[in-house]
């Protein structure tokens, strides 16, 4: 069974969130053909943005996907939009497996527990996601680009404070 991470910026740094979320879609087929769509399983986490929209492109495909929540599902999502709340709620019935962990342990246990990682991330080195990255360098996970057609990434990557999704 592979276990790919998937994680990325919030949805209010991103420019075009619906070409994000079309890659996303393409990134899960992409994987779930190389690697089998029954010895895959996709990890995200219950966050607005990339989470959410991973583990609805797996649940319109029938993919398998492992949900973190930082909390009860009811404490996750208590400040949530109603259609956020509903989506939440619609992944965690329809998940494959589910982590429950503080939310500042979050990344690090989808890491841990993940094959390797595909990072949607918009460049701010002060965001989670950066650290997160960081995080599995130092504990030698392999770090693939969501927004770059899954290119390897480096702690060069990560030194530089740019801006990775470009407006065309």
């Amino acid at each position: 069974m592979y276990k790919i991470g998937i994680i990325g910026s919030g949805p209010e740094r991103l420019d075009d969130r619906g070409k994000v979320r079309r890659s996303i879609g393409r990134l899960v087929d992409h994987l779930a053909i190389q690697y089998g769509e029954d010895s895959v399983v996709f990890s995200v986490e219950a966050k607005i943005g990339i989470g959410l929209w991973t583990a609805e492109e797996c649940i319109d495909r029938e993919y398998k996907y492992h949900l973190f929540l930082p909390y009860s599902l009811e404490d996750t999502c208590e400040h949530w939009y109603e259609d956020q709340q509903r989506m939440l709620k619609n992944q965690y019935d329809r998940m494959y497996s589910l982590t429950i962990c503080n939310q500042k342990y979050t990344h690090k246990a989808l890491i841990d527990s993940s094959n390797f990682i595909v990072v949607y991330w918009a460049g701010n080195k002060a965001e989670k996601v950066c650290k997160a990255i960081k995080y599995a360098f130092e504990h030698n996970k392999i770090v693939l680009d969501g927004f770059n057609d899954l290119r390897l990434m480096t702690n060069q990557d990560v030194r530089k404070n740019r801006k990775i999704w470009k407006k065309k």
